[in-house]
């Protein structure tokens, strides 16, 4: 099973920077070897040269270079030391062994050559050098060349050591060029050496790493296999990875399996989750309907109960006009009252003067009498319409009862509704705390128009009374006014007193009704205001119908995604 990979494999990720830093290393180890070596070398030579040059001082005699000069070469001192520095020269594998001098001009010239060559210098021969270069050696210091000098003589190394008297004189500089060929062979074998052993420690290092990679690979190839087995398994999270390589891939195979782990756990509570999900969706879906179809109910309650309402504004309307009539009709007995009252006073002060125009004015008194008896029948008989307000007000009792029941009925739906019907159900009881003041005050206006009733029916019996009064005994005795003006200026004052309390009657009267107006007000405002409130409940709640249709729809939805989460959750196996 191979993919096709965007740009490098692991394989030559790796390999391509081991291998480039395998062969830095090799090179750098192989290069700081060489120069090693080189170095080492190269230092060996120039101590061999130094070693060869303290040898052949040794062997030099310093008193008889002293005097070197042309012609030198035929004294027996000079072929002395020839001979005994070619026998260093010969044991110590010296190039060239020589001698250098100088005069006062500071030129260099040569003493003592032990080359055999056409190239042999004789004594006095100069030397290609400047003085500068040997004043050290002259001065009594060595001088070794750290470097080895190819020439067309050779690849020398050159070392001068100064060479002293007796005395401690330095007479001579000693010039040793030690033949440092081998030298040469040796750092070129090495190097040859150190080429080979690179290319082999890098051939067997690639070995090494393309093993060691191989198995690496190998075991990523197993990991890949079983990561795409797992992949491709239909969503099965049972499935484990089993690598036992004792490296980090079996740690990553460790934490893939610990993954999965927690994948299936995560999984399993999806799937948990999304079935609850469901279950609670649809049971949110069926309590909406059913709240839904309780706030139609309490919606249509609620217009009936505004209707109710509305009739009774209308009722109370209807009572507050005849609280009017009624206060007009005891204002004009009130005013009657007072103005009887104030006749009597004068017929009390003309009883003597009535006396005289008895006769003359009995005719007068008949026809007012008959007038005074009508006008009182036709007062009696409309302060008679207060009956009518017991008759409202019973009516009033009635639709406070209705309102009551419907208040309860709305209070036991809210129960019913729950949390949906906390707000309805408040309404409910702010309607059955209106329908108690209705009662209340309805209750109010009965008792207060049972006392109006009884007033009119006293003030109707003291009228009839009084008509009797004036038909049978006034006129009837009207004859006998003559004799019995005493007594009939009594029966005035009584009259009097009469009228007195008629009047207040008339006024207590009067303010009973303004307080009967008061309460019919209060309850028409107090059943506009619930009339309004019920309009506005009754908006809110098919507000609230529409809210729980779309709450429904919502509902229904998150049903749908609980579906589809379980059947997606559903497509791995836990």
């Amino acid at each position: 099973m191979k993919t096709k990979v965007r740009k490098l494999s692991i394989r030559w990720k790796i390999l391509i920077p081991a291998t480039i830093l395998i062969i830095v290393m090799c090179g750098v180890i192989g290069l700081n070897s060489y120069i090693r070596i080189k170095t080492g070398m190269i230092q060996l030579g120039v101590e061999e040269s130094q070693m060869a040059a303290s040898i052949a001082g040794f062997v030099v005699d310093g008193d008889s270079l002293s005097h070197v000069a042309t012609g030198f070469e035929n004294t027996q001192e000079y072929q002395d030391n020839l001979a005994a520095l070619r026998q260093i020269q010969s044991l110590c594998g010296i190039a060239y062994l020589y001698t250098l001098h100088t005069d006062d001009n500071a030129r260099l010239y040569y003493g003592i050559d032990t080359d055999e060559s056409a190239g042999h210098q004789s004594p006095g021969d100069p030397f290609d050098g400047e003085y500068a270069e040997f004043s050290s050696v002259f001065a009594g210091q060595e001088y070794v060349q750290d470097y080895i000098d190819k020439t067309e003589d050779g690849i020398l190394i050159s070392a001068f050591l100064p060479i002293k008297d007796s005395s401690g004189k330095v007479t001579a500089v000693l010039g040793c060029d030690y033949d440092a060929s081998y030298v040469l062979d040796r750092i070129e074998g090495a190097r040859n050496s150190i080429i080979q052993i690179s290319g082999l420690c890098l051939i067997l290092a690639l070995l090494i790493l393309n093993v060691i990679v191989n198995r690496i690979m190998r075991s990523l190839n197993k990991v890949n296999r079983k990561i795409y087995d797992l992949a491709h398994n239909e969503g099965d999270l049972t499935q484990k990875l089993d690598i036992a390589s004792g490296d980090e891939l079996e740690l990553i195979s460790g934490n893939v399996n610990t993954l999965l782990e927690y994948i299936r756990g995560i999984m399993l509570h999806i799937s948990a989750n999304s079935t609850e999900l469901g279950t609670s969706t649809a049971a949110i879906a069926k309590s909406l309907v059913s709240a839904k179809d309780n706030i139609s109910d309490i919606s249509a309650t609620m217009e009936e109960m505004s209707a109710a309402m509305e009739e009774t504004s209308a009722s109370l309307s209807q009572v507050d006009e005849s609280v009017l009539h009624i206060m007009d009709s005891i204002g004009a007995i009130s005013t009657k009252a007072s103005t009887e009252r104030d006749s009597a006073a004068k017929i009390t002060e003309k009883v003597q003067a009535i006396y005289e125009s008895a006769k003359r004015d009995r005719t007068d008194a008949a026809k007012r009498a008959a007038e005074m008896s009508k006008s009182m029948s036709d007062r009696i008989e409309r302060s008679k319409a207060v009956e009518h307000i017991d008759t409202l007000t019973t009516e009033i009792l009635n639709i406070t009862d209705e309102t009551s029941l419907l208040s309860l009925n709305a209070s036991i739906e809210a129960a019913r509704a729950g949390e949906a019907g906390k707000g309805f159900a408040v309404v409910a009881s702010q309607i059955g705390s209106l329908a108690d003041n209705s009662a209340r005050a309805a209750e109010g206006i009965q008792r207060v128009s049972k006392e109006v009733i009884h007033a009119v029916n006293e003030l109707a019996n003291e009228s009839e009374q009084m008509i009797h009064f004036m038909n049978e005994t006034a006129m009837a005795g009207y004859e006998r006014l003559l004799d019995n003006s005493i007594n009939y200026k009594n029966d005035v004052s009584r009259l009097s007193e009469t009228m007195n309390a008629f009047a207040d009657e008339s006024m207590r009267l009067n303010n009973n009704i303004d307080n009967i107006k008061e309460a019919v007000d209060a309850v028409n405002i107090a059943a506009a205001e619930s009339a309004k409130g019920i309009v506005d409940v009754t908006e809110m709640a098919s507000g609230m119908t529409v809210s729980m249709g779309s709450i429904k729809d919502e509902a229904e939805g998150n049903r749908d995604i609980a579906g589809q989460l379980e059947s997606e959750v559903g497509k791995f196996k836990l």
